[in-house]
């Protein structure tokens, strides 16, 4: 069944008086939500007990979590401390995501930085390989591992790049598309329902029906420049885009069912719901 959530708490959770994250289970219960997605943008800070407080709360209330593991992660590094730092950034978000009860860990891929792209793509998927590994031997195997599509053209994560990563290791790795990202990188990629086709399309013929359609999306509107990704914005920008009426539409006819996060800058929840009521009036 098709998911849909805020990332982290929004301005309305503020202003509702509300102050911590395990008060937001029954709150988006209650507006007819299903998910939502614990950032760890800055570190894994969080307490095993707290986590599983929360998870045991969000459970109740039939609300799904995911984590997004800190920013800073670089597969493609080549310095070695760095690269045992994202492994234990990434067990650590892991470690979390099982207290919590959840499923999902997004991560960002990286950045060539000084390297040629198609080396540094290289490196990526040979540490991919060992945390993939890892992720077995430490007793994770059951757990998503959702690589992103980036909104920077320099960062690693255009939609083929992501493919290759999903096309490593078994059926738990799956994508996460960010469509607001790959709009950003292309300088305006989506307008129309046939556009979001060829980016379903491509995933299908890269990854196959069950990965595409289990994967996690990330959806905003995002201003970019000649560089991509600039910052979030709301669904009430008119400037930028893409719109999420095509996209639904698109997962309605394909008979998709993704875990659909909202990333708006403070109104993710209501612009979550939006995209759900949406998706509800094209009477499926």
């Amino acid at each position: 069944m098709i998911k849909f959530g805020p990332s982290g708490l929004c301005s309305q959770f503020a202003e509702s008086g509300r102050k911590h994250t395990i008060e937001a289970g029954k709150w988006l219960s209650d507006l007819g939500l299903d998910c939502f997605e614990y950032s760890f943008g800055r570190g894994v800070l969080i307490k095993s007990q707290t986590a599983a407080e929360i998870g045991e709360e969000f459970a109740k209330n039939n609300i799904e979590i995911s984590v997004h593991a800190p920013y800073f992660i670089n597969l493609a590094t080549q310095e070695e401390e760095k690269a045992i730092n994202n492994h234990r950034y990434i067990f650590s978000s892991l470690k979390a995501l099982s207290a919590f009860g959840g499923k999902r860990c997004v991560f960002h891929p990286g950045s060539p930085l000084k390297a040629a792209r198609s080396e540094a793509m290289s490196l990526l998927l040979k540490r991919f390989e060992e945390i993939l590994k890892i992720k077995e031997d430490e007793g994770y195997g059951d757990l998503l591992l959702c690589p992103e599509t980036m909104g920077k053209k320099a960062q690693l994560g255009d939609l083929q790049e992501i493919i290759e990563m999903c096309k490593l290791g078994d059926r738990n790795i799956v994508p996460c598309i960010d469509f607001g990202h790959l709009n950003s990188r292309e300088q305006g990629l989506y307008y129309t329902a046939d556009d979001y086709k060829r980016t379903i399309d491509a995933l299908l013929k890269g990854l196959g029906e069950e990965k595409v359609n289990r994967m996690h999306v990330h959806f905003s509107k995002i201003q970019y420049s000649s560089g991509g990704e600039v910052r979030h914005l709301t669904f009430d920008d008119t400037q930028y885009g893409p719109d999420y009426q095509p996209l639904m539409q698109v997962f309605a006819e394909y008979k998709l069912s993704p875990y659909v996060v909202c990333e708006s800058a403070g109104t993710q929840t209501r612009d979550a719901l939006a995209m759900k009521e949406y998706y509800k009036s094209l009477n499926i």
